[in-house]
């Protein structure tokens, strides 16, 4: 069994980017991002609203319940999407009983350079997203020494360091406190 590394954190702190180059990183790396998971409902709602609470969570539930049945068979999963801590009750009730190994990574940027990143991709239509993200990402609580900066580093530098983090044991969930 191998460990399912989540990295998460509002839009535009580099969560795809960094998730991806950390799969890449091992023979048995595999990226799942939750943006497609949010693809599979033939009527969604936007998951922003919050109407979208039990579909959010159902498809939570699903990137959990994929990510664990991959981690099981050895691949080295690496998760990325907007798992927020007010998420981690339901992925540790999924988690708890599998005995893997949950590393929670989350990646911040300052908000005008996450804005700045998300225009660059799809303009400015999702500021008010992305200002609401970061906000609920601003105070992690227990989970502050979970947060990493991206603001001032290029992805491949964060991904460097978070390799090596995640080899020593950093980051690492302990879902029986969840």
């Amino acid at each position: 069994m191998s460990p399912i590394v989540i990295v998460t954190g509002s839009p535009g702190t580099g969560k795809t980017t960094v998730a991806a180059r950390l799969a890449k990183a091992t023979p048995r790396g595999l990226h799942i991002p939750a943006d497609v998971f949010y693809t599979f409902p033939a009527y969604p709602i936007s998951p922003y609203r919050p109407a979208a609470l039990e579909q959010n969570t159902d498809i939570i539930i699903a990137l959990t319940r994929t990510s664990a049945a991959f981690a099981d068979r050895g691949y080295d999963v690496i998760l990325d999407g907007i798992l927020g801590p007010w998420f981690l009750p339901v992925i540790a009730g999924e988690l708890r009983s599998t005995g893997l190994a949950v590393h929670y990574v989350v990646l911040r940027a300052p908000l005008e350079k996450a804005l700045r990143r998300v225009q660059d991709r799809i303009g400015n239509e999702k500021d008010h997203v992305v200002r609401q993200l970061h906000a609920a990402f601003s105070d992690l609580g227990p989970y502050a020494m979970h947060a990493v900066d991206t603001g001032s580093r290029d992805a491949e530098a964060v991904a460097a360091e978070l390799g090596q983090s995640i080899a020593r044991g950093g980051f690492i969930l302990d879902l029986s406190q969840i």
